[in-house]
């Protein structure tokens, strides 16, 4: 019994011995453990706010590009207000003479199809006529748009009602047409054989009358017809005395009785005009001599005392790329970028183009927008109620802004 107890006593002893080490191990590894320095958290403090558009130390450094946030980028509007603006495409092919009708839609010439249409503002669009006038070369709408003289390579000539639907042929040696305000008579040269015949005729809508106002002779290319708002004048003749000095040059105005009626002192070549609403002002555009031939914008008196007052506005744009929203204000696509001698040629210069409201009283100029897409912007028209105005792009296709 001694013996056995003995025994027992020995393994629980062991037992116990085991155990205190465990333990003891244990102890000791904690010990270490907690001797182990703890690593503290590094703190970055963060600006509470960065200005925006500040370059911060970083970027001084060198280390990244700064970039705008997006918002000081700013997103195009769909009103021209100063900045990018989206346009809409009417038309996916090029149109032909676009012309302002009841005051806010366009009416045109499809040369695709040869017919004639108008689309509304919404983009409806409308067939005008279901004849088709194929390889039509040349269209000059009435400002009224019921009526239109078309000129065919072949010489023939017609003047086609659209509320008659009626046409009217006219000789074929007459050329470069243009109607009055209310399109009633129509103006153009009469071209001959013999250079003594040449002249300006001018005849009705019917063609029914007809006139000879004015003999032209051999200076038919310096001739151009233009026929005032006001009915009073019928074009310009570059006929004028060239010996003023500093690139000026006289152009006489023709009434349209086929007398002169006025004269203009313009600076450089490529002379070319509009008129405003009610003929009281004449915007034309040269190439000045004086700034390198680049185009130049001119406003002069279009009564009274017509070709007083002329004035620079300051803008370097051709007047093909202008219309008057009211007699005092012009808008215009300006070129972005201009080459010298482009004056003498649009097509010299190919720069994308920005909006402008110009004041031809004071001179003030007002940036309005410009296209999202790169474009080059002609034939303007603002609607009546100043909402819409519609152009045609580099491509001849029928696009418009809204203003309002």
């Amino acid at each position: 019994m001694f013996d056995l107890l003995t025994y027992n006593q020995k393994r629980l002893l062991g037992l116990i011995a085991l155990l205190g080490a465990t333990v003891g191990i244990g102890i000791l590894l904690l010990w270490m453990f907690l001797r182990v320095p703890m690593i503290e958290e590094e703190i970055v403090e963060v600006p509470a706010e960065v200005p925006e558009g500040v370059l911060t130390g970083a970027q001084e450094a060198g280390e990244f590009e700064f970039t705008p946030e997006e918002e000081d980028i700013g997103l195009p509007t769909s009103i021209a207000e100063g900045a990018e603006t989206f346009t809409q495409q009417l038309t996916s092919t090029a149109v032909i003479s676009p012309t302002m009708i009841d005051g806010s839609g366009i009416a045109f010439y499809n040369p695709t199809d040869g017919r004639f249409y108008k689309m509304d503002e919404s983009g409806e669009l409308i067939a005008m006529s279901l004849t088709q006038f194929p390889n039509a070369e040349t269209v000059v709408f009435a400002d009224t748009a019921d009526i239109v003289a078309i000129e065919f390579p072949d010489g023939s000539n017609i003047l086609y009602d659209f509320a008659t639907q009626e046409q009217t042929t006219l000789p074929s040696h007459w050329e470069d047409f243009d109607f009055s305000a209310d399109g009633e008579e129509v103006v153009s040269k009469s071209i001959s054989s013999d250079p003594a015949q040449n002249s300006l005729v001018i005849t009705s809508s019917d063609g029914s009358q007809t006139q000879v106002i004015a003999p032209i002779g051999s200076n038919a290319d310096k001739v151009t017809v233009n026929w005032s708002t006001n009915n009073n004048v019928v074009g310009f003749s570059e006929t004028g005395s060239s010996n003023l000095g500093f690139g000026r040059y006289e152009i006489y105005i023709i009434g349209n009785d086929g007398e002169e009626s006025g004269n203009l002192i313009v600076e450089g070549g490529n002379f070319s005009a509009i008129w405003s609403p009610t003929s009281s002002k004449i915007l034309y555009s040269t190439a000045w001599t004086a700034n390198d031939e680049r185009p130049s914008l001119w406003i002069v008196n279009g009564t009274g005392d017509i070709g007083s007052d002329r004035e620079s506005l300051g803008v370097e744009t051709w007047v093909e790329k202008c219309t008057f929203k009211n007699d005092s204000t012009v808008i215009c696509a300006v070129p972005n970028e201009i080459t010298n001698g482009s004056g003498l040629d649009h097509r010299l210069n190919d720069s994308n183009d920005s909006l402008y409201e110009v004041n031809t009283n004071t001179g003030s100029k007002k940036l309005l927008g410009y296209p999202v897409l790169d474009l080059e912007m002609f034939n303007l028209f603002v609607s009546d109620d100043d909402a819409i105005l519609y152009f045609t792009d580099q491509y001849s296709r029928l696009n418009y802004m809204r203003l309002e």
